[in-house]
């Protein structure tokens, strides 16, 4: 459902977006410490696929009059670096596999890769014996079959990504 808000009522309406945090993520204090430092309302919970997604906390004035998630509209995995996926890639991990065929059925889905570059792949910047090109075309292959985003972003610049995510998709569901 789609509404229009006035500038104070998005404001309001933003103020009760609560970011999602699985609670099998692991070294992810940096984000918290972010969200922490911004006034970022965050919640630690089992996600069925995915390390972040968001809720709307119950704001019956605004339309929303229980707690709304949107974790099947968006899953935002995150992974600390090339090697982890490369790792993942290699051992054909079912875990990371499942993970990856669960995203199909979300609408939105983003991998975020701290602290690397898609050069970092190329150039054999990781620790694994897959074949940079392999790697590669695994990763397009999966990223088109699976429909998600990959992004390379800056540790320091995580947290901000993920609410920036989360608050583009809550804004993409419900604005005119």
């Amino acid at each position: 459902m789609k509404y229009y808000y006035t500038e104070k009522k998005l404001k309001d309406l933003t103020s009760n977006l609560i970011i999602l945090h699985d609670s099998r993520e692991q070294t992810s204090n940096h984000i918290l410490e972010y969200f922490d430092k911004h006034n970022i309302l965050h919640e630690k919970r089992a996600l069925k696929t995915g390390d972040y997604s968001y809720k709307i906390k119950a704001c019956p004035e605004l339309g929303f009059p229980i707690d709304t998630y949107f974790t099947d509209e968006l899953c935002i995995e995150r992974k600390n670096s090339i090697n982890e996926i490369a790792g993942n890639m290699a051992e054909k991990d079912d875990r990371f596999l499942k993970e990856l065929n669960r995203m199909i059925n979300i609408q939105d889905c983003y991998i975020l890769i701290e602290n690397d570059r898609i050069d970092d792949i190329l150039e054999h910047n990781y620790d694994s014996k897959l074949n940079e090109l392999s790697l590669l075309r695994t990763l397009l292959t999966t990223q088109k079959r699976c429909n998600f985003y990959l992004n390379f972003i800056k540790k320091e610049n995580m947290g901000k990504m993920i609410y920036e995510i989360c608050l583009n998709s809550l804004y993409s569901k419900i604005l005119k």
